[in-house]
């Protein structure tokens, strides 16, 4: 496993069990030893439903990767204006 390591993409989504709470348009995930960190736009996001989620850890990150699609655990999330900054879960797929 990688100690550190960069991905980023263009689009993603935040989901609450299977609604989509957020539309990111441009996402990065930060790997350190230590945590994974995801900093975003996004064109809309339910502040209320994210952290809802959040707080009851049913909120996931979701983004395309070729035929597939990353999946990650949203921790703790905080929005401000169009940006996002959460702490992640190891992927789930």
């Amino acid at each position: 496993m990688f100690d550190e390591l960069t991905l980023h993409g263009a689009t993603g989504k935040l989901l609450w069990l299977h609604r989509r709470v957020a539309d990111l348009t441009h996402w990065r995930i930060y790997k350190t030893p230590r945590a994974w960190t995801l900093t975003a736009t996004f064109d809309r996001a339910d502040a209320w439903q994210c952290q809802q989620a959040a707080k009851y850890r049913e909120l996931v990150f979701t983004a395309p990767r070729g035929a597939t699609r990353f999946t990650l655990a949203v921790k703790a999330i905080d929005l401000a204006g169009t940006e996002l900054r959460a702490t992640l879960g190891p992927p789930l797929q």
